[in-house]
């Protein structure tokens, strides 16, 4: 009895192990864009011996071994890789479809326009033309123009800008006039495909444009100049102020001519100066005559109110120290005496 059980299990044991190999393999991600590589884990049987890979359209072509690293695909469309394992027994494969898209392409230039009319009619309709230009230079709040067109159809366009969000940005089509209107061109896509965008930058700025299709991105800049930035923004501090709560000159703030609770409008068609803008960084301080220092702000926005620990200093004449550093990363230093009235 104990050798038929010897050679039962004898048997059972030659039969598992005479088996071919079950191949087997994950990947990274089934799709990707042209330019990508995926990772490629074996995860066949322990019983094979060796492994060949085949990666149609993949960089590397082929491999011998277990696991291959990186496969990187050049070219868009459907990419069979397949993994044959082997052992004593024989072979077996598996294959996997990974799918890979084409790289969009996206078209930008400034533009400007020359207007003409049709001759037909007693009023003439009158006609724009955008004409592409090679660079553009405009002065603070004046208007700068730009085509984008993204290629193949279906995706979606976005657009970046470098500096300050809250600055706007129209988008513009020229037969049917504003489409629509964005505070935060970085919230969410935005479709611009053959439209005309019109922008008010008030200091040099790049703009980025992105088009996405299925996933698959390109990149296109252009960059519009504001040489008259110097000469335009103006920063000083006000000689005296009377903090008596009469809600006028209350505060000894930072004043600049172009700037209003961020929205870049402020003395647009002239006005007063206000306060904070067109600065990101300061460091402003405040001393009595004897060199104490009785106030200190990081804040642009943030004024004095004359008062010291809480407690309103005596009126007189105090010095400050004003450093800042401006929206387009010029930094300057102001010295001067301030007034307090009661």
């Amino acid at each position: 009895m104990r050798k038929v059980i010897a050679i039962f299990i004898f048997l059972i044991s030659g039969f598992v192990y005479s088996q071919q190999p079950t191949a087997s393999f994950t990947v990274s991600k089934l799709t990707l864009c042209a330019g990508e590589c995926i990772e490629v884990t074996n995860t066949s049987s322990d019983d094979a011996l060796s492994f060949s890979w085949m990666f149609d359209g993949g960089i590397p072509s082929s491999y011998n071994g277990e696991n291959p690293g990186p496969i990187c695909f050049n070219t868009s469309g459907p990419h069979l890789i397949t993994l044959t394992a082997t052992n004593t027994f024989g072979t077996n494969t598996a294959d996997v479809t990974v799918t890979v898209g084409a790289i969009p392409e996206i078209r930008s230039t400034l533009v400007d326009t020359l207007r003409d009319t049709l001759s037909a009619g007693p009023t003439p309709p009158d006609i724009i033309y955008w004409k592409p230009i090679k660079d553009t230079a405009i002065c603070m709040f004046d208007q700068a123009y730009m085509w984008v067109n993204g290629y193949p159809s279906g995706g979606y366009l976005q657009v970046f800008k470098s500096g300050v969000t809250e600055d706007s940005i129209l988008y513009n089509d020229f037969i049917s006039g504003l489409i629509s209107t964005s505070n935060d061109p970085n919230a969410s896509p935005d479709t611009l495909n053959g439209n005309i965008l019109t922008v008010t930058p008030f200091y040099s700025t790049w703009y980025v444009f992105q088009y996405n299709v299925n996933g698959c991105k390109t990149r296109d800049s252009l960059f519009v100049d504001v040489p008259c930035f110097n000469d335009s923004v103006k920063v000083t501090l006000p000689n005296s102020f009377s903090p008596n709560g009469d809600g006028e000159n209350d505060f000894f703030k930072v004043l600049t001519n172009v700037d209003i609770d961020n929205n870049f409008t402020n003395n647009k068609d002239g006005g007063v100066f206000s306060e904070g803008g067109a600065i990101v960084e300061v460091d402003f301080r405040i001393f009595d005559r004897y060199g104490h220092m009785v106030f200190r702000t990081i804040n642009p926005h943030e004024g004095w109110d004359g008062t010291c620990n809480g407690k309103p200093v005596n009126p007189a004449t105090y010095t400050y120290i004003l450093s800042y550093r401006r929206i387009d990363g010029r930094s300057d230093e102001l010295k001067g005496n301030v007034t307090l009235f009661r």
